[in-house]
């Protein structure tokens, strides 16, 4: 199955973010990893679906004393946790010395993600240099990529990291993963991103432009829980998207969509078909961008299609009331 991790140089560019939106509008299911060496917070933004946030335990640190003695694949997921909407999540280390203290571990982890059966796994890396102890989980994957902000602090970081991302992976030769680049930009600054990731791919030989992802403060809070009216239509879902095509497109065959795509109109026979969700992600889907299943399937914007009934996302006004109380 498939690897992407994402990770920043310097600030705080929007790598989680770009990753727990990712990993929502992949086609198939996913396991959204919280690996950031420095302490990971994506269990401090998604919350679980009685609307607390998730724990720290179960996660890494349940995980990693497993990993000692060797890590059968499907024992991951039993270390996970189901956010609100269904996403399933890896919660984090919650700092640098649990990192350190992980130290050899690493590899084996990033090999039990890798063989992850039947389920894509979404890595958040965090800030990276060159004594990052998840390096290891960089190397296993099928795509790294750079998130960056189109301004010089952050374009001249980045670029010094993809140069050392590009001289650790030479080794790997035809193993190694592609490096690719994503710049998350207000809308209205379409040029400044463009130019940022040309600058930064103008020195490393073979990024791939995975374009922009939209700073779209307001759309963001769904990941929180929070009631945000027709996601689907929000700038970072639709710029979403069109990442995750890139991402297919350049990748190669272990990241081809699915042959049979999801098809929100049909009763889903499996309710851990859909990323870890059943039911729930549906009810959910006008606060989450997971939801957003109609456009990834050709629906027109209506939600419907010729022939076929109201789909379970044309609630009533009453009912979609319900779902943000």
């Amino acid at each position: 199955m498939a690897l992407v991790s994402f990770f920043s140089a310097k600030g705080a560019p929007g790598a989680t973010t770009t990753a727990m939106l990712v990993a929502a509008l992949w086609p198939r299911p996913t396991l959204l990893v919280d690996a950031d060496g420095a302490g990971g917070d994506v269990g401090l933004r998604l919350t679980a679906p009685t609307g607390a946030p998730l724990t720290r335990n179960p996660g890494l640190l349940t995980l990693l004393p497993l990993a000692r003695h060797g890590l059968v694949p499907g024992v991951v997921l039993d270390h996970s946790q189901v956010a609100l909407g269904g996403q399933r999540v890896l919660v984090g280390l919650e700092n640098p010395a649990q990192a350190e203290a992980a130290g050899a571990l690493w590899p084996t982890l990033a090999q039990a993600f890798h063989d992850l059966p039947g389920m894509d796994v979404v890595i958040d890396a965090g800030r990276l240099n060159h004594r990052s102890f998840q390096l290891p989980l960089l190397q296993r994957s099928d795509v790294v990529v750079g998130v960056v902000r189109a301004d010089p602090t952050s374009v001249v970081h980045m670029r010094q990291r993809l140069s050392l991302l590009h001289e650790t992976f030479a080794p790997l030769g035809a193993d190694a993963p592609r490096l690719g680049l994503v710049c998350v930009e207000d809308v209205q600054h379409q040029g400044e991103a463009a130019s940022a990731i040309q600058t930064v791919a103008a020195e490393v030989p073979d990024v791939l432009d995975l374009g922009q992802v939209a700073l779209d403060p307001k759309a963001v809070r769904m990941f929180h829980g929070e009631p945000v009216f027709r996601p689907e239509r929000s700038m970072i879902v639709r710029s979403g998207h069109t990442l995750v095509e890139r991402l297919l497109a350049a990748a190669g065959p272990a990241l081809a969509p699915p042959e049979e795509p999801y098809d929100v109109t049909q009763p889903t026979p499996d309710p851990a078909a859909r990323n870890g969700a059943g039911p729930g992600a549906v009810e959910h889907a006008e606060t989450q961008p997971a939801g957003d299943h109609a456009h990834q399937n050709g629906t027109p914007a209506d939600g419907t299609r010729d022939g076929e009934e109201e789909p379970v996302l044309r609630r009533p006004r009453r009912q979609r009331r319900r779902l943000f109380r």
